[in-house]
């Protein structure tokens, strides 16, 4: 009866041992931060992101302008009066401050620098004034110069919207060239003139498009380029094959009627 008695009590106590967890869970933050990743620099808010201006601007006043002041201009940048508070002022320079602290360039390799704490509020405040300020002022919506179609645009495009094939040189003047370019505002002045230009070409277009009944009788006339041959082994392109010589030609009439070719 003992013997059975004390097999139960090691076996209750195996089992208690069995059940007990694999690791117990510490309490001691000494041994939690043992082999722990390092803290990453983020830009969410955060307790360092509290620091006054003021202490940030005897940052700068610490350790950059031993380099960039009126004196040695090193970079051609001068922070002996620069203000964290007032960054939005000088904010070309405000962005290449935070191009270069971003990319921890600055200060140099070498050179005794602040605490990445410290770093990570001076550009954080940087960029929080400059976007302020740039929230609050007007938008700069720049100047929309006058453009216009080139001749040939103006002929594509009545190609594509009337399948007609138009001569845009017959009624607007040549287009000038600026830069090699003939379709920037620089090259599109308007003027009188180049407006009844393109309403005098519109009339023509229009009635092109939907036909004339009154039109007046009148001809055209077409002739071959000296350069397109008419031998019997050299083919004009869009003629039949087969064909010797001969000439195509596109012609838009202006109205129903009887026309005599010739």
């Amino acid at each position: 009866m003992r013997i059975v008695a004390l097999t139960a009590m090691v076996a209750g106590a195996w089992l208690v041992m069995g059940t007990a967890p694999a690791s117990t869970p510490t309490n001691h933050p000494g041994l939690e931060r043992q082999g722990a990743a390092a803290p990453v620099l983020s830009s969410r808010p955060a307790p360092h992101a509290a620091i006054p201006a003021a202490t940030l601007t005897e940052v700068i006043r610490q350790y950059c302008v031993v380099c960039h002041n009126d004196q040695m201009l090193t970079g051609n940048l001068s922070f002996q009066t620069f203000d964290v508070d007032k960054a939005a002022e000088r904010a070309p320079v405000a962005e290449r401050m935070i191009r270069k602290l971003r990319a921890g360039m600055m200060p140099p390799p070498g050179a005794p620098r602040p605490s990445p704490d410290t770093l990570l509020a001076l550009v954080e405040a940087l960029e929080r004034n400059v976007d302020a300020a740039a929230l609050k002022a007007p938008p700069q919506l720049g100047e929309r110069r006058f453009t216009r179609l080139t001749r040939a645009e103006y002929e594509r495009v009545i190609k594509d919207v009337l399948d007609l094939e138009v001569n845009a040189g017959r009624w607007l003047p040549p287009d000038v060239l600026v830069g090699a370019f003939d379709n920037t505002a620089a090259a599109q002045a308007l003027s009188t003139t180049l407006l009844d230009s393109f309403l005098r070409a519109a009339g023509e277009v229009s009635r092109m498009a939907v036909g004339d009944p009154a039109a007046a009788s009148q001809s055209a006339k077409y002739k071959n380029p000296v350069e397109v041959s008419q031998h019997a082994w050299d083919h004009v392109e869009g003629t039949p094959f087969g064909t010797r010589g001969g000439i195509v030609v596109t012609h838009d009439f202006p109205a129903d009627g009887e026309y005599v070719f010739q």
